[in-house]
């Protein structure tokens, strides 16, 4: 069984290779000493990069590989295809051990990164969040053409009417979202040697598509990532074929883009752009998640997001993010990404080889 992917906007299908048994000993001709398996050679390279041999047999090989199919030249070219296909490396830096491991190229992408890490840092976690966008891409066949991001104002109204619960939260999000067109997808699974963004957002042909990277369970700082991302999509921050990698997602950030989106996700979430929650006295945990949850059942706010927005404030992190953990202590986000992606996926059209890569890497199978 094949599996189709794009490379240099041409589509290139796989085969699974075909061994053919070795002919020894024939008359008239000279056998030539065996040479130790390339897939070896093969994973020891990309073990520098950071891609270990546990991630890569059980995320990024199909659970059939086996490394004696690489001992015939079609089944190393085979193998270096869904590396290639999965993680974005170049086919030919994977196939010559001579050349270094190098990406193919993606299209423009911008790293929105924090100081001191560089481009190739993130690199990793970047191409191999664009593969799975493009598998996951033939899975939308049933979803709308990507509609215009609403004001973060009108949206707002939007959700709350339409809300089970008295504030705008992750789960809400996500269905209008995938309404929209416009998929999110949630990554369980990275390298290890992989430096991960908060999120990205890509485009995959007219489409925006949003994968978060952040493993935290609060669906309430999921929320702040994905309603950050959108808020690019809604200010047009990035156009087709062009790529935007959220390395750490500041509120702080003086940059225009970066201050558009935070923008936009405050008021999504809160109706103000910056709530300023303080408090007079000490409070340890237990008081502040109290405090968060009568003040966000009084003005339709997640408490979780009251919360953050305190330690955003005060500075004081450790107290927020306890009492967030106090709040959602029965919630997780990846619950919620996971469901949505499951509504609107068409997973069983799809081959078994990149069903089950999708599955490995997000969080569609739980």
């Amino acid at each position: 069984m094949g599996i189709p992917f794009l490379q240099g906007g041409v589509q290139v299908l796989f085969c699974r290779a075909v061994q053919f048994p070795s002919i020894l000993n024939v008359p008239g001709t000279k056998t030539k000493p065996s040479t130790a398996n390339p897939m070896k050679r093969l994973r020891y390279r990309l073990s520098t990069a950071g891609v270990k041999r546990r991630f890569l047999d059980k995320v990024v090989l199909p659970s059939w590989w086996a490394d004696s199919i690489a001992a015939t030249p079609g089944g190393l070219r085979e193998a270096a295809g869904y590396i290639c296909a999965h993680l974005g490396y170049s086919l030919g830096s994977l196939l010559d051990e001579e050349q270094p491991l190098t990406f193919a190229h993606t299209g423009a992408v911008k790293y929105k990164k924090t100081k001191g890490v560089t481009d190739d840092a993130v690199g990793l976690a970047t191409h191999y969040a664009l593969g799975v966008v493009r598998a996951v891409a033939t899975a939308m066949t049933d979803l709308p053409a990507a509609a215009a991001v609403p004001s973060p104002e009108e949206w707002r109204k939007e959700l709350l009417a339409l809300s089970d619960k008295p504030w705008v939260c992750l789960s809400h999000i996500l269905k209008a979202a995938w309404e929209l067109g416009i998929p999110v997808i949630h990554l369980k699974n990275l390298p290890e040697g992989a430096k991960k963004p908060d999120a990205l957002t890509t485009m995959a042909g007219e489409r925006p598509v949003i994968v978060v990277m952040n493993a935290r369970k609060s669906p309430s700082w999921i929320a702040f990532i994905v309603a950050h991302e959108l808020g690019h999509i809604h200010h047009q921050h990035l156009k087709p074929g062009q790529t935007l990698v959220d390395k750490k997602i500041d509120e702080t950030s003086d940059e225009k883009d970066e201050g558009e989106a935070n923008d936009f996700a405050s008021l999504l979430l809160t109706g103000h752009r910056d709530l300023g929650l303080s408090f007079t006295c000490r409070l340890g945990i237990p008081q502040l998640a109290a405090a968060a949850a009568t003040f966000g059942s009084s003005y339709r706010i997640a408490p979780g997001v009251a919360a953050l927005n305190y330690g955003f404030t005060t500075g004081e992190w450790p107290l927020a993010i306890g009492a967030v953990s106090q709040l959602e202590k029965d919630d997780d986000a990846a619950k919620d990404l996971n469901q949505a992606m499951k509504a609107h996926l068409d997973l069983e059209s799809l081959s078994e080889d990149t069903r089950e890569w999708i599955n490995r890497a997000t969080t569609a199978a739980e």
